[in-house]
């Protein structure tokens, strides 16, 4: 480019061709034109410096593969015995969706990244087609008590929990993925009670079609569609004995802290 300009500026009046004895000529252009040739060299490696910059950040980037383990990813829809009656639709029977998914998120980039905000999303069964219908999103829930695959000399195997520390093995959490690292583990999904067509569609086999979000920390998303089994809520707790209760107990025990505090309270202060 910056050959082409001399050129063009020794040979603008010329009918001649550039010959490549005609060195002597460049020489004094460039010795009389030193700040002209200054500026361009100056820009030239600003862009060069900009573009190389973009590469590195389009090259050094983590990349996130996710994989679906079956065996613990299901997913339960169960009354809680309430009832709900909005204005002028009758009542209704109050009900809950949760779901746990068992996946292992591969790092297969160029970067190293943590594991971030994880949700799931499903198609309310409104009967509507998919093009016109937005997904329903449910946020990760905590876990209260762990998934255990039962085996047959009737031990469990217990899940490892992708994004929370388990307080009986004492495991702390750790998310962040090297290049080339994996990690395994569970996520659990709990949605606020509901009503009506908030639950999932299902198909013929009794499979729902999830969507899972991934976020790393520099705010990539990775997404992943898959089918999942929706069961009895009875064989969901089989699995684990606190499936669909995170809310409700953390709910209670929040209450029962309140209680306990106004109980302090009647007849005077309490104790400092």
């Amino acid at each position: 480019m910056i050959a082409k300009f001399i050129h063009n500026k020794l040979y603008a009046n010329r009918s001649t061709p550039f010959k490549t004895n005609s060195l002597e000529e460049i020489k004094n252009w460039l010795n009389s034109n030193t700040g002209v040739l200054s500026v361009i060299i100056f820009f030239a490696t600003l862009s060069i410096g900009f573009l190389s910059g973009i590469f590195k950040s389009i090259v050094k980037r983590p990349r996130f593969n996710i994989r679906i383990i079956p065996k613990m990813t299901y997913g339960s829809v169960f009354l809680t015995g309430e009832k709900h009656t909005p204005p002028k639709f009758g009542t209704y029977d109050v009900h809950k969706t949760a779901f746990v998914v068992y996946l292992e998120i591969i790092n297969r980039g160029t970067a190293d990244s943590a594991i971030g905000k994880i949700r799931v999303g499903y198609y309310k069964d409104d009967g509507k087609n998919k093009f016109f219908q937005k997904r329903i999103w449910m946020t990760e829930t905590n876990i209260l008590d762990s998934f255990a695959i039962p085996t047959g000399d009737e031990k469990s195997l217990v899940t490892p929990h992708l994004r929370q520390a388990n307080p009986e093995t004492e495991d702390r959490y750790s998310g962040f993925l090297r290049i080339g690292n994996s990690k395994i583990g569970t996520c659990y999904f709990e949605q606020s009670s509901s009503w009506g067509n908030h639950y999932p569609r299902r198909d013929e086999d009794g499979n729902t079609e999830l969507k899972i979000e991934i976020k790393d920390t520099f705010g990539n998303k990775y997404k992943k569609k898959f089918k999942v089994v929706i069961v009895e809520f009875d064989r969901a707790i089989r699995y684990n004995p606190k499936f669909g209760m995170t809310h409700f107990l953390l709910d209670k025990d929040v209450k029962d802290i309140i209680g306990n505090q106004d109980k302090e309270n009647i007849g005077g202060q309490t104790s400092q």
